[in-house]
């Protein structure tokens, strides 16, 4: 097919075989789909599920996706697309899971393992993207060496460590619960912390995820000038200045006003001052949600909204990265 395009594309690694059953049926799955609003055909309610939107408008009929963690943890499988998700596109909640109700139709190819002889470098570097959707049309040639090549030259029996890291990734599936896990983080989290009190906790939250930065609270008598809660310092190449990531952290719910733009726009000037260069400005609204502040997230500026549902996905990172370096001490 001569406008035929390659994408990748994850899943939820947390529930393999429900995916691998869905996709043995024509449905390709995809999660953040847990309310009848979040129907991308008639899109309503955000809540993460905006993220599945450039998957429904971008893939074609004939469309090749490489898979990783299908159908099991240390394989990738590859999918054709049965018609262009835009018109394929079905929205139907799963009623045990209660979620994944984006549903694409797809067709299971085959499947390979990373390691295997007939993958290239550029295939193995490209599934280390930490990213939901992306396109390997510049990988075209590697994808199509797989399609040519049998089943059985493409999976090898897995050496001994991947078999033991995918048996038990398979058993901790089995028993974890990642959505309740993060729901109940999130609850905890707003009935412990208020106000600036959350400015400490995601300071020391984003130190565990990023050691390697300096992150410090700089809220205080000064923030009048600078609007910034938390900074976060990046090394540069040349000696001479440091860049930096502002971020504002607002315990709001309910209606959220533009005013904390322009609170945290006063970043630019001042860190400038001292010798920073702002690559980036956030704000995190740890209690209000996205679908009742429409007119705040599509803000043409370049200040990026991090809300309640966003920042469930923030504080689940953090605590897994907590759990394992917990883990790695005993």
């Amino acid at each position: 097919m001569a406008n035929k395009n390659y994408w990748c594309y994850r899943i939820d690694k947390n529930r393999i075989k429900f995916f691998w059953d869905e996709l043995k049926n024509g449905r390709l799955r995809q999660g953040w789909g847990w309310d009848k609003r979040q129907d991308l055909r008639k899109f309503e309610m955000d809540e993460g599920a905006g993220r599945n939107r450039p998957i429904f408008k971008k893939v074609k009929k004939g469309d090749i996706l490489l898979i990783p963690r299908l159908p099991d943890w240390g394989q990738v499988a590859i999918v054709e697309a049965t018609e262009d998700w835009s018109k394929g596109y079905e929205f139907n909640i799963d009623k045990k899971l209660g979620d994944y109700g984006h549903i694409f139709p797809a067709k299971y190819i085959k499947r390979f393992t990373r390691n295997n002889e007939n993958v290239t470098g550029n295939l193995r570097s490209t599934l280390k993207n930490p990213s939901r959707f992306w396109s390997i049309n510049h990988y075209s040639e590697d994808v199509e060496i797989l399609l040519s090549v049998s089943d059985s030259e493409l999976v090898e029996k897995q050496d001994i460590p991947s078999r033991l890291s995918s048996l038990v990734v398979d058993v901790f599936n089995e028993v974890f619960d990642d959505q309740k896990f993060t729901n109940k983080l999130y609850d905890k989290f707003t009935e412990q912390f208020t106000r600036e009190e959350w400015e400490f906790a995601l300071v020391n939250g984003l130190k565990e995820l990023f050691p390697f930065y300096q992150i410090e609270h700089v809220g205080g008598k000064k923030e009048k000038k600078h609007g910034t809660d938390i900074l976060i310092k990046l090394p540069s190449l040349l000696s001479d200045y440091e860049y930096a990531i502002a971020i504002q952290v607002k315990d709001y719910e309910g209606v959220v006003g533009k005013d904390v733009i322009d609170q945290i726009n006063k970043a630019d000037d001042y860190w400038e001052s001292e010798n920073l260069k702002l690559i980036d400005k956030w704000v995190i609204i740890t209690r209000a949600s996205k679908n009742v502040n429409m007119v705040l997230a599509s803000n043409d500026s370049n200040v990026k909204i991090v809300f309640a549902g966003e920042l469930k996905e923030l504080l689940s990172k953090i605590a897994k990265s907590l759990i394992r370096n917990e883990l790695n001490l005993l």
